[in-house]
C-alpha cells in the first residue's frame, strides 16, 4: 500500500513538473495549432528523440493529442488556458504550494517572495478579458443588488485587491464605477495598473501600494469589498477598522469564504492548511465566523448567500 503510494505521488510530482515546464518553455502556445513532430522538435530546440518522448508525455497526460501525425493540445487544455482564470498561473501556484510545504516542514514557515505573491495573485483572478468574467461578477450580485447599485454609481474600495481581477472585471460592465485598490506588493499592483491600462478603465481605477491599514479617506466610498482570506491574523482587525471609517454611512461591505473545511479527510486540504496556518491566514473560517469577526468590528449583517464563487457574506457600516 506505501509502495503504491509512493508512485502515484511519483507520478504525480513528475507530471506536474511536465506541465509546468511545457507552459513555462512556450510548448502550450506552440502547440495550439496542429505541428508535426519535426517542427516540434525545432521548435524546443531538443534532439528529435526526447521531443518524441515530450510529445508522447503530453499525449498520455491529456495536455495534447495526435491526429494525422500531427500535434496538438487537447479541447479541454485549450479551454483551461483561455478560462475565467489564469490557468497558466494555477500551474505555478501548483509548483509553489509544493515548495511551501517542503518550507514548513524544514522551518516552521512558508514565507512568500514578491514573485510568488504574483503567482498566487494571478491564480486567484478573474480574467477581465475572459469570456463570460463580466456575466459571472453581475451573476454573483443578484444576491447582493445594495452592493451592485452602490457601486453602479459610486465609489469602491478594494482592500488586498492583487491584480484587480474582481474590480476590473465590474468596470467593464459598469461605466459609472470608479475604484481605489490598495495592494500590498508593487509587483502585483503594477499588473493590476498595466491591465487597468489594456481594457481601457485606467481612468476610472486609481491603484495604490500601501499597508491597508495605514489608508485614511473617512466616509468616502460607497461600497467595499475584502480579500479576507489572504489577510493574516495580526492585521486583520485594524484593516477591518480602516474599512470601517472609509465607508459612508450604510456603506457596504462584501467579504468571500475561500475555503471549507470538509466533511471527510482530504490529504490535499490538509497540505493547503498547514501552508495557510503557517503564513497565519484565517483559512477555511466559516463564513459564519467572518460575519462574528466584522460585526465586532461594528458592521451590521445584512445576508450571507452562496454563489457560483463562493459563500459570500454582505455587511454594512451603520446608518447613523
Amino acid at each position: 500500500m506505501v509502495t503504491e503510494l509512493l508512485a502515484a505521488w511519483a507520478h504525480g510530482a513528475q507530471a506536474l513538473a511536465l506541465l509546468n515546464a511545457a507552459q513555462q518553455q512556450g510548448y502550450t502556445t506552440y502547440l495550439a495549432e496542429a505541428r508535426t513532430p519535426q517542427e516540434f522538435a525545432q521548435f524546443s530546440g531538443l534532439p528529435a528523440a526526447t521531443a518524441d518522448d515530450v510529445l508522447a508525455a503530453l499525449v498520455a497526460h491529456g495536455v495534447a493529442e495526435q491526429t494525422d501525425g500531427r500535434f496538438r493540445l487537447t479541447d479541454d487544455m485549450t479551454a483551461a488556458l483561455g478560462g475565467l482564470v489564469d490557468f497558466a498561473a494555477q500551474i505555478e501556484e501548483a509548483v509553489l504550494g509544493a515548495r511551501m510545504v517542503d518550507s514548513v516542514l524544514r522551518t516552521g514557515e512558508a514565507p512568500l517572495t514578491a514573485a510568488d505573491a504574483l503567482v498566487v495573485a494571478r491564480a486567484n483572478a478573474l480574467r477581465p478579458s475572459a469570456p463570460g468574467a463580466g456575466a459571472l461578477v453581475e451573476k454573483l450580485f443578484e444576491s447582493a443588488p445594495e452592493m451592485w447599485q452602490a457601486m453602479a454609481g459610486g465609489r469602491l474600495l478594494d482592500i488586498g485587491s492583487g491584480v484587480s481581477g474582481f474590480v476590473l472585471t465590474a468596470a467593464t460592465v459598469l461605466p459609472g464605477l470608479r475604484a481605489t485598490t490598495i495592494e500590498l506588493v508593487p509587483e502585483v499592483a503594477a499588473v493590476a495598473a498595466a491591465r487597468a491600462e489594456e481594457i481601457g478603465v485606467a481612468d476610472r481605477i486609481d491603484v495604490r501600494v500601501m499597508d491597508a491599514r495605514e489608508f485614511d479617506e473617512p466616509a468616502a466610498y460607497d461600497a467595499a469589498f475584502w480579500a479576507q482570506p489572504f489577510f493574516p491574523s495580526p492585521v486583520r482587525a485594524a484593516t477591518l477598522a480602516m474599512i470601517l471609517r472609509s465607508l459612508r454611512p450604510g456603506g457596504f461591505l462584501l467579504m468571500q469564504q475561500l475555503d471549507a473545511e470538509p466533511e471527510d479527510v482530504r490529504p490535499a486540504f490538509t497540505l493547503r492548511r498547514m501552508v495557510a496556518r503557517a503564513q497565519q491566514l484565517a483559512f477555511a473560517r466559516p463564513l459564519a465566523d467572518l460575519v462574528a469577526e466584522a460585526s465586532s468590528a461594528g458592521f451590521e449583517p445584512i445576508r450571507t448567500v452562496v454563489t457560483d464563487l463562493g459563500p459570500v457574506a454582505l455587511l454594512r457600516r451603520p446608518p447613523s
